[in-house]
């Protein structure tokens, strides 16, 4: 006689090794992304404390009386010219490279440019000299970025320099009041952790290249 009891039905085994799917990895590649920034973040933070406690980190205000200026004329010593505003600290540009120079040693993160332009002044750009370094080079060049009113920052990510050269107008004949130059201006700890733009860029874009050729890969793989 035929043994009615109804039958028990296994599941297959689910295979071993299943490839992740694309969202899987983009997910994945955006959270060691984060990951990855947050240590790089606390790493600088770290790096920064231990320089401001054996005091090459310092918050300074540069003057005039500490700048050296090439191809710049002070309004108040040229007779043949005339401020545009009636008051001290104008200079003109006299040809189309004007310089600011500092002549010293510090550990920088960020140096800050207070100027007004009465003129559009094109961009704005700092070179660094690094110890044992005589010529500043385009390879050491950091553009900036406006972070206020006539307010110009130079983000350098933290390294020791030897000297600096700001290059405020890319024209000449710009008439430009220098308000002061800040080596490591005070900011909020939490600006820390937000990035910049270029660096936005890498962020939002490195993972989801990597994760595209991640996905690549596997199908590459899985068809030999």
């Amino acid at each position: 006689m035929k043994d009615k009891r109804p039958t028990k039905r296994f599941a297959a085994p689910a295979r071993a090794g299943r490839p992740l799917r694309p969202q899987q990895l983009l997910i994945l590649a955006y959270a060691a992304a984060v990951i990855v920034w947050l240590v790089y973040v606390l790493v600088g933070s770290a790096v920064m404390l231990n320089h401001k406690a054996d005091g090459t980190m310092v918050t300074r205000t540069l003057t005039a009386d500490d700048l050296e200026f090439e191809s710049f004329v002070n309004y108040d010593d040229d007779e043949w010219h005339t401020a545009p505003v009636d008051e001290p600290g104008w200079y003109l540009s006299t040809d189309n490279d004007p310089h600011i120079i500092w002549r010293g040693e510090a550990w920088l993160e960020t140096v800050e440019l207070d100027a007004v332009h009465y003129l559009p002044s094109g961009s704005v750009a700092l070179y660094y000299l690094r110890p044992g370094q005589t010529e500043y080079s385009e390879t050491q060049k950091v553009f900036a970025r406006v972070s206020g009113e006539n307010q110009y920052t130079f983000d350098l990510g933290g390294l020791t320099v030897t000297g600096l050269r700001i290059d405020p107008d890319s024209v000449g004949g710009v008439p430009t009041r220098l308000d002061g130059v800040v080596l490591n201006p005070v900011q909020p700890w939490y600006l820390r952790f937000v990035p910049n733009g270029g660096q936005w860029l890498l962020l939002l874009f490195a993972p989801a290249v990597g994760a595209a050729f991640a996905c690549l890969a596997v199908d590459v793989f899985r068809k030999k």
